[in-house]
């Protein structure tokens, strides 16, 4: 039984066409004659038509696929579950005095009034200062609680010492440690004569984050 299928009568028909001397060299050199006709002269050149034992000749320009790279995300540090099993952000109890953090009240206190200019501002441009307020800092502000949905924490005062996505973490000046949330609470600050209002529904996001993002205006949600 034939490995190959017997040539197409039509390849006999035409010897001279394809560039066959005679019907008898058809079955011998068909393929290396098909492949002058065919080949670029730059790889005729390099005798590709006669090394057939080894190397697989393309007629056509097949696309070849790319390989696929797989990026490995590497973790650029510990996960939040991680940094709370550790306890990397818990305030010690030797650390928990209010006195301590009055330095750092006082400087925050420049560093906002240089963020709001809080000399220049007046009636026709106090927008623009609440808009510079969006991206401020607060670690060390001092913040009031004006309303909240919690009623014991209504009226609670204190220096803040942590600031995550959705809480405001203040120590109060009875040495007290609050973790406050901002969702649904309503935070006032007085600088420069000035009180601002800071609606907590609106800064949900963290402090990194809010000097690169827009913001888009939102109605308040009354408590």
């Amino acid at each position: 039984m034939a490995l190959y299928r017997e040539l197409p009568t039509h390849v006999f028909e035409n010897t001279a066409a394809i560039g066959l001397k005679s019907r008898s060299a058809v079955e011998n050199d068909f393929v290396s004659s098909f492949l002058q006709r065919h080949l670029p002269a730059n790889r005729l050149q390099k005798g590709e038509d006669k090394d057939l034992k080894y190397k697989t000749q393309n007629l056509d320009k097949v696309k070849k696929k790319k390989p696929e790279v797989i990026n490995k995300k590497r973790r650029k540090g510990l996960t939040s579950r991680e940094r709370k099993k550790l306890k990397l952000f818990d305030i010690k109890k030797e650390h928990q005095s209010y006195e301590k953090y009055i330095p750092m009240h006082k400087i925050w206190k420049d560093y906002i009034q240089d963020v709001l200019n809080i000399k220049s501002v007046n009636k026709d441009n106090i927008h623009a200062a609440q808009e510079r307020l969006l991206k401020a800092d607060f670690h060390g502000s001092c913040l009031t609680i004006q309303r909240s949905k919690c009623p014991s924490y209504v009226g609670v005062s204190g220096i803040v010492l942590q600031e995550t996505r959705n809480t405001f973490k203040i120590i109060t000046q009875e040495d007290q440690v609050k973790c406050i949330p901002k969702t649904n609470s309503v935070f006032v600050f007085e600088i420069g004569g000035y009180v601002f209002t800071l609606h907590g529904n609106q800064f949900c996001v963290r402090s990194a984050e809010r000097c690169t993002r827009k913001f888009k205006l939102k109605g308040t949600i009354e408590i």
